[in-house]
């Protein structure tokens, strides 16, 4: 029996909405080319956190925030969702004036965030900061979590309400005629199915293009530094104003740092049918020197491993949730440029509602196609 909806990736934001769609009783079937997590769901430091977020993706981040606080019951399962906060550090006095600017935005949208103003105060948050931090936002909603293990947790729920997976399949055209979609082709089988949710990152335009739609996307990259496990020693996440290095300790001690986004010109390689983004030499070197400048306990840390993390950027940085003009059926997921994973909960809701042809309980308006 063909699906009454077909989901291209298993990412989170695919998981999400596939969770979402399996309440709807429809036929759903998802279609995933490596394995679930496997690009930048996989990748990403995973944080969740509404502090520093866009306007538009502000009650995105809020709504997620809600749903996120119950979701290991809702799914039955661990996400390794902690809500420890975020700290936004500022190591001069140009950024402390950024962060307090960032504070009093924020407040004005009623986010509960304060400014630490001094380096007792930040320190008494997070004792491993660096004695040479001057100021920090602190927000104590925000969080983290296990980014494989709540895609996992996402999949296995929605399959238990009647989804199936299809793993080691890839898309490789959409059918259209008369400005709908009739279907799509896969490594493996023709589909005929009156609605596709494209969740498929990076990738997206390879499929859109010969349907005559493009994202105006610029594939950038993380530099993504595990370490071994240590005693627990930090609960918040940390970052800095300009970006530069963000980092948390995950549930298991290990500690996961991530670099500043930079314009990448590689190719996506696959080893053993499992994709990789491999970074810069220098990049891994200055994301290690950023995260011991603010963190100096990691001097004694071993590195596990290290990865490049792709990312689809949007030139507006916010992503696509949107139908797809002339093409009728097909819906569209992408451009989260690396800050996807914490709203899932809200885009899965967003595109399951449009997919539903309702409308969702967020404002889409700023994510539109049309747009750019």
């Amino acid at each position: 029996m063909s699906p009454d909806v077909v989901i291209v990736g298993a990412g989170i934001t695919g998981c999400a909405t596939a969770y979402e769609l399996s309440k709807s009783g429809l036929r759903v079937q998802v279609i995933e080319k490596y394995y679930p997590a496997s690009m930048g769901s996989g990748w990403t430091l995973a944080g969740v956190r509404q502090s520093g977020r866009h306007a538009a993706e502000l009650p995105l981040a809020q709504y997620a925030v809600e749903k996120w606080r119950n979701l290991d019951e809702a799914l039955g399962a661990d996400t390794g969702y902690v809500q420890a906060g975020n700290l936004r550090l500022a190591r001069s006095e140009e950024e402390v004036k950024k962060v307090k600017s960032l504070v009093d935005s924020q407040q004005r949208k009623n986010l509960n965030i304060i400014l630490l103003s001094n380096n007792k105060q930040v320190r008494d948050v997070a004792p491993c900061v660096s004695k040479k931090i001057l100021a920090a936002s602190f927000c104590p909603t925000d969080g983290h979590a296990d980014p494989k293990s709540t895609v996992d947790a996402f999949k296995r729920e929605a399959e238990r309400q009647g989804v199936t997976f299809h793993i080691g399949e890839s898309v490789q055209k959409l059918l259209i005629r008369n400005n709908q979609l009739i279907g799509l082709e896969t490594s493996k089988r023709r589909i005929e199915t009156p609605k596709c949710l494209l969740a498929c990152g990076v990738s997206i335009n390879e499929l859109i293009e010969p349907i005559g739609l493009t994202i105006p996307l610029s594939i950038s990259i993380a530099t993504v530094i595990q370490t071994t496990r240590q005693e627990p020693l930090l609960a918040p996440v940390l970052g800095v104003v300009d970006g530069a290095v963000t980092l948390r300790q995950q549930r298991d001690g290990r500690f996961r740092l991530s670099s500043g986004v930079e314009t990448w010109s590689g190719k996506i390689t696959e080893i053993n049918g499992q994709p990789y983004a491999f970074p810069a030499i220098s990049k891994v070197q200055s994301t290690l020197e950023a995260g011991l400048d603010i963190c100096p306990a990691l001097e004694h840390f071993q590195m596990r491993s290290f990865w490049g993390g792709t990312i689809d950027l949007t030139p507006d940085a916010l992503p696509v949730l949107d139908e797809a003009p002339n093409a009728k059926g097909l819906f569209l997921a992408s451009g989260f440029s690396g800050h996807g994973f914490g709203i899932a909960p809200a885009s899965g809701h967003i595109l399951s509602r449009l997919i539903l042809e309702q409308t969702p309980d967020l404002p889409i308006g700023s994510f539109a196609f049309n747009r750019f």
